[in-house]
C-alpha cells in the first residue's frame, strides 16, 4: 500500500524519473498507510478496566555515487513494473548491514555502528540475546496483522496520542500474538500468558496507565503530546522527575509481578514506525537503537546512578540536546522529560499543576515531596563503552526493562545521504522524513513450574527477587546475576 505520514495525509506518487529504472523505490513495504477505519469505533472508557490477556499459541548501471548504490538497469517498456507496483523484491541498499548513528549518552553524543536487517538478527543470536529482543521480518503474518489494526484505529486515536490498553483492546490482542510468534521459547499455551501494559499503577489508578503511545518529533507541524526519549534508559528507572503520577511508586513490583517466586515476568515493549521507510529499511530520522545485553543478561553494562538536582545551575548544566532551542526555565515544572535537562523550577514553581503537553507529556503535580524522597530518589545514566552493541528496525519487539534504548540521530556522510534521497527522491522533504512511531507496552507472565516453560530467568526479574526495586534501590552497576536461580550472583 502507498506509505502516508502520521498526520494522515496520502503521500503523493512520485513522478517519473528521466532514466527509466526496474527498481522502484520510492514505495516503502514497511510504512503503513493512513487509510480511516469505515466505522469510527466507540472508544471505551476512560475509567474502564484493562481486560485484555492472552494465552499462548502455537544492461546500463547508474553511477555510483557511494559504495553501497542500487542499480538500475534498462529493460523494455512492456517489462518494466508501473511505478503504481509494489516492490517484489526490496532495494539494493536493504541488503546493507550497518549504518552510523549518534547515540545519546549522558555525556554527550558519541558515533556507533548500528546494525540493521539480516546483520542486527544474526548479532542478536550471537549474543544470546534472543530471549531479549526480536526484529520480525515485514512479511510475519503477526505484524501484518498488527499493522492492519493500526492503521483501522489510528485516525480514530490519533487525538488521544497514549493512553491505557482498555482504550484499544484490539491492537493489544494483535501485539499479543506478535509476541507469541516472536518468542516462542518462552513456552507453550500453559506455560504463558501476555498482560497488557506494565501493571505498576495500583487497580484504581490504571485508566492513568500509559500502555500505548504515539511519538513525533518536538516542534513537528503534526501536534504531538509525547516525543522522543533522546537520552539512553531502561524503563522502570527512567523517570528523572520523583512527582511524575505515571512512574512506578515504592511497592509496584508487588502489583505488577504477583506470585515472582513461581512466575517470571519479561516487560516487553512493541515498537513500530509508522512513517516512511528509507532505502536501506530504516526511520528516515531519529532511529530507536537498542543495546544488546552484557554476557547474555548475565552482567549489567557499567552506568552512574544520579540524583535529582533542583537547582538552575544544575539545569543549565545538563541543557545539551541538539536541534532543540527552547529556554530549560520556560519549560513547565512537574513534567517528566527523557529530554535533557531535569528542570524542576523554583520553590513558587514547585505547586504549578502540571498539565503540559510539552516534552515527554507526563503531567505532574503530586503533593510537595519531602526532603528523605528527594534524596533517595535516583536514577541510572549508562557509561558509554565501545563493546556495546547497537541493532535498529522499523519493527522491534524487546525486554525494555532488561535493554538500554533511546533515539538516536543518524551520522553519515552527504553522498551516503544524497544517495538515499536520489533513490527516494521523496526524502527531500522534511515532512517525508520525519519520524512517526507507536509504542505497547506488555507483560510477559512465564509459569517457570510448568513443563515446557523457560528454564533461565530474566535478569530484571533476578533483580527484583534480590530486592531490587523493593527494598534494595534500583540495580547496581557492573551487577551479575545467576540465571539459573534467578537473583544477583554473590
Amino acid at each position: 500500500s502507498e506509505p502516508h505520514h502520521c498526520g494522515g495525509r496520502h503521500a503523493a506518487r512520485p513522478g517519473h524519473s528521466r532514466r527509466p529504472m526496474s527498481l522502484v523505490t520510492s514505495r516503502m513495504p514497511y510504512a503503513v498507510s493512513a487509510r480511516a477505519a469505515s466505522n469510527r469505533t466507540s472508544r471505551a472508557r476512560a475509567s474502564s478496566v484493562v481486560g485484555v490477556s492472552t494465552r499462548w499459541r502455537t544492461s546500463r548501471r547508474s553511477r555510483p555515487a557511494v559504495p553501497t548504490s542500487a542499480v538500475a538497469t534498462d529493460k523494455p517498456a512492456s517489462d518494466r513494473p508501473s511505478l503504481t507496483k509494489i516492490i517484489e523484491k526490496p532495494p539494493a541498499l536493504l541488503s546493507r548491514g550497518e549504518r552510523t548513528a549518534a547515540v545519546p549518552y549522558y555525556d554527550g553524543a558519541v558515533d556507533r555502528p548500528v546494525l540493521i536487517n539480516d546483520a542486527a538478527r544474526e548479532a542478536i543470536a550471537s549474543s544470546a540475546a534472543k530471549d531479549f529482543i526480536a526484529l520480525p521480518t515485514r512479511e510475519d503474518p503477526a505484524l501484518v496483522r498488527l499493522r492492519d489494526v493500526l492503521e483501522k484505529g489510528w485516525r480514530v486515536m490519533e487525538p488521544t496520542g497514549s493512553g491505557h490498553a482498555g482504550l484499544w483492546p484490539e491492537l493489544f490482542e494483535a501485539g499479543a500474538d506478535l509476541i507469541k510468534s516472536q518468542f516462542p521459547q518462552f513456552g507453550d499455551d500453559d506455560a504463558v500468558e501476555v498482560l497488557p501494559g506494565t501493571g505498576w499503577l495500583d487497580p484504581s489508578l490504571e485508566s492513568d496507565a500509559i500502555d500505548w503511545v504515539m511519538r513525533r518529533p518536538e516542534g513537528h507541524v503534526v501536534s504531538s503530546k509525547i516525543h522522543f526519549a533522546t537520552r539512553l534508559h531502561r524503563d522502570p528507572d527512567s523517570w528523572t522527575n520523583p512527582k511524575t503520577p505515571q512512574r512506578p511508586k515504592d511497592g509496584w513490583t508487588d502489583l505488577a509481578m504477583r506470585d515472582r517466586d513461581r512466575y517470571q515476568y519479561r516487560f516487553v515493549n512493541i515498537w513500530i514506525a509508522r512513517s516512511a521507510i528509507d532505502p536501506t529499511g530504516q526511520v528516515w530520522q531519529s532511529p530507536l537503537v537498542v543495546c544488546l545485553p552484557r554476557d547474555g543478561g548475565e552482567r549489567e553494562w557499567k552506568f552512574e546512578k544520579r540524583k535529582i538536582s533542583m537547582d538552575d545551575t544544575e539545569a543549565e548544566k545538563e541543557y545539551n540536546v541538539r536541534g532543540i532551542t527552547l529556554n530549560p526555565k520556560t519549560w513547565i515544572p512537574g513534567t517528566n522529560r527523557l529530554l535533557r535537562p531535569l528542570w524542576q523550577g523554583g520553590a513558587g514553581d514547585a505547586k504549578a499543576s502540571g498539565k503540559s503537553t510539552s516534552g515527554d507529556g507526563f503531567g505532574g503535580g503530586e503533593e510537595e515531596l519531602t526532603a528523605e524522597e528527594i534524596a533517595k530518589f535516583e536514577f541510572p545514566e549508562l557509561t558509554s563503552e565501545d563493546a556495546h552493541s547497537f541493532v535498529t528496525g522499523p519493527a522491534m519487539v524487546f525486554d525494555s526493562f532488561d535493554l538500554w534504548h533511546g533515539a538516536a540521530r543518524w551520522e553519515e556522510d552527504k553522498a551516503f545521504t544524497d544517495e538515499l534521497r536520489r533513490i527516494d527522491v521523496k526524502g527531500r522533504q522534511p515532512f517525508h522524513r520525519a519520524r512517526c512511531s507507536i509504542e505497547m507496552r506488555f507483560r510477559v507472565k512465564i509459569d517457570m513450574k510448568a513443563d515446557g516453560a523457560a528454564k533461565r530467568w530474566g535478569p530484571f526479574a533476578s533483580a527484583v527477587a534480590s530486592g531490587k526495586f523493593r527494598d534494595d534501590g534500583l540495580r547496581d552497576s557492573e551487577a551479575k546475576y545467576d540465571l539459573a536461580k534467578g537473583v544477583v550472583a554473590k
